[in-house]
């Protein structure tokens, strides 16, 4: 596995090349590019040229020896399914420009539907609003991940599987983020349900009573029980930093997000060395 940080480390608008600039010196030479923090007024991933934005990102990184392995996708896939010209679909076009693997998507929180017994049918609303999206992913040669949410009906390992599955192609698998799994107390033996499907990572950590989005260690997280489960599933991706809010809450200060970084870094190095 290697080392992804994201870079939504930095606070919403921050320009792009510093951050990578930023990142690279702190030893990440591997991005997840935080679309969300894009929607800002007058950001150019919000305009016309947006293509030209992407492909000028995608020469910086080159020039700095730096590639992004996943975004993380804006928008709800039913808002998506009912207006095939949303905004929101500018992240495929981004994602073929960058070389992106995998684009991390929020699957659609149906209201007051959450219990298992209406399990179904949050599966085949999902697959019905999703379908378009990942589609278009797939001409444009990108996958899409679902992650679990701790608010919704996947937050168990079940439903997005048979989401994944319900699609019946290899562009769509699995992202398992470690902060909402413990704030529903879903351990880690979860992943033995999704195993192959699972492709990529956001990795943080809480005390299972809020989303802090905390460094690892920072929280409660059975990080032990999880690196092993990884292990023995074969995971086959890359280890994705999510591990944002102390560094947000550095903003002002370039010394400590220096020492931010450099702990995330020791940190990713640490677990992935775990028995």
């Amino acid at each position: 596995m290697e080392i992804v940080n994201t870079t939504c480390v930095f606070k919403p608008g921050y320009d792009i090349f510093r951050a990578i600039d930023e990142l690279k010196e702190a030893g990440f030479t591997k991005l997840d590019l935080a679309l969300d923090y894009c929607f800002i007024d007058g950001h150019p991933f919000l305009s016309d040229h947006y293509l030209t934005w992407a492909q000028e990102v995608r020469s910086y990184a080159d020039s700095k020896g730096v590639t992004f392995y996943q975004c993380h996708g804006v928008g709800g896939p039913e808002e998506l399914y009912k207006n095939s010209e949303n905004v929101c679909y500018r992240a495929i076009d981004v994602a073929e420009i960058l070389g992106i693997r995998w684009i991390v998507m929020h699957p659609q929180e149906i209201k007051g539907k959450t219990e298992e017994i209406y399990d179904d049918f949050y599966v085949s609303e999902n697959i019905k609003w999703f379908t378009p999206y990942v589609l278009r992913a797939k001409k444009a040669g990108v996958g899409v991940a679902i992650e679990n949410l701790p608010w919704a009906n996947c937050n168990r390992a079940k439903p997005l599987v048979q989401i994944v599955d319900g699609f019946g192609t290899d562009n769509v698998g699995v992202c398992w983020d470690t902060g909402h799994a413990h704030i529903n107390g879903t351990p880690p033996s979860e992943l033995r349900i999704i195993g192959n499907r699972l492709v990529t990572l956001h990795i943080h950590d809480n005390y299972g009573d809020g989303d802090d989005h905390a460094i690892p260690f920072y929280g409660t997280y059975d990080w032990h029980a999880f690196m092993r489960v990884l292990r023995e599933i074969n995971y086959k991706g890359e280890f994705v930093l999510e591990a944002h809010h102390q560094m947000l809450d550095a903003a002002d200060d370039p010394v400590k997000k220096k020492q931010l970084l450099a702990e995330m870094m020791a940190v990713s190095h640490k677990l992935m060395n775990l028995p």
